[in-house]
Parts: C-alpha cells; sequence; structure tokens
C-alpha cells in the first residue's frame, strides 16, 4: 500500500484510461459521482474493460452492489485488478484533491469479508481508522510509481 498525495483525483481516475482497456466515455460518468462528492472516501476498481466508482462505506456493506462488485474480480486473475482508495480533502477551483492511495486487492477483499458484517456504527469507525492509518502512514508514491499500478496492478 502506497499513497499518492494532493493529487487531482478526476485526472488521477483519467489516467487509469491511458494504461488500462477502459471506455473513456463510460468513465466519464463515473467521474460525477466524485463531482457530487457526498462522501469523502471512495474505492475505484478496475480490471481490463469493467470499472466502477463506490462509496467506501457501500463496499463494505454485506449484500450491496458495491459489495458485490468487490468480490466479482476475485476469480478472475488473467488481468490486474487496480483497487484504489480516494479520500477527497478539499476542493480547490473546482478540483477534487486529496489521497490517492494504492490498496493491494485481494488484502482490501480480506479486510471487506471481515468487517461488512458488524453493525453501521462499528463499520464506519473501521473505515475511519483505515483511512486515517492510509493517509498518515503509508509510505508515499510518486507520480512513476503510480502509472507503474496502473500498467501492473503492483
Amino acid at each position: 500500500m502506497k499513497k499518492l498525495i494532493k493529487a487531482d483525483l478526476n485526472k488521477v481516475l483519467e489516467l487509469t484510461a491511458t494504461y488500462q482497456p477502459i471506455d473513456r466515455d463510460s468513465l466519464k460518468a463515473e467521474l460525477e459521482i466524485l463531482e457530487q462528492s457526498r462522501y469523502n472516501d471512495y474505492l475505484f476498481l478496475a480490471r481490463k474493460d469493467r470499472f466502477r466508482l463506490m462509496p467506501l462505506s457501500e463496499v463494505y456493506t454485506a449484500g450491496s452492489d458495491a459489495n458485490g462488485f468487490l468480490t466479482l474480480f476475485e476469480v478472475q486473475t488473467r488481468w490486474p485488478v487496480l483497487a484504489l482508495t480516494l479520500h477527497v480533502e478539499y476542493m480547490e477551483s473546482g478540483i477534487h484533491r486529496g489521497s490517492v492511495i494504492l490498496m493491494d486487492y485481494p488484502e482490501l477483499v480480506r479486510d471487506v469479508v471481515l468487517f461488512e458484517r458488524l453493525p453501521d456504527t462499528q463499520r464506519e469507525g473501521h473505515i475511519k481508522q483505515l483511512i486515517t492509518r492510509c493517509v498518515r502512514y503509508a509510505p508515499q508514491c510518486t507520480m512513476v510509481d503510480l502509472i507503474e499500478y496502473l500498467k501492473t496492478g503492483r
């Protein structure tokens, strides 16, 4: 797990289309979710031509569409699975800025399975702790590291 700080979150997501076979028009529709910015924490999952931007709290909710989408990629190993956690920290001139955390997909799935059945307050507390730990303690990465992750999933 690594983090890129003070990043333009829209531009990072647009960059995924450069290194993965993602339809740019469909990606623009997903970026509208970030524009609405009802949440501070999102998960962007992508593998080959499938991708989705979801509020992190929905990913941790058992039985939700976002939770099902997370586990959809578990059995498919041919293409790398990109898992980017986006933490919106502030807006500057209409641009969402924050931290991008490069996640290890199998580790994320294990974490979700472990905590998805908790009551809402405990689950939300875990998500806040997870984001706090990532933002504070994950080693920083460079744009080169981010690009390598977008190419390989590692």
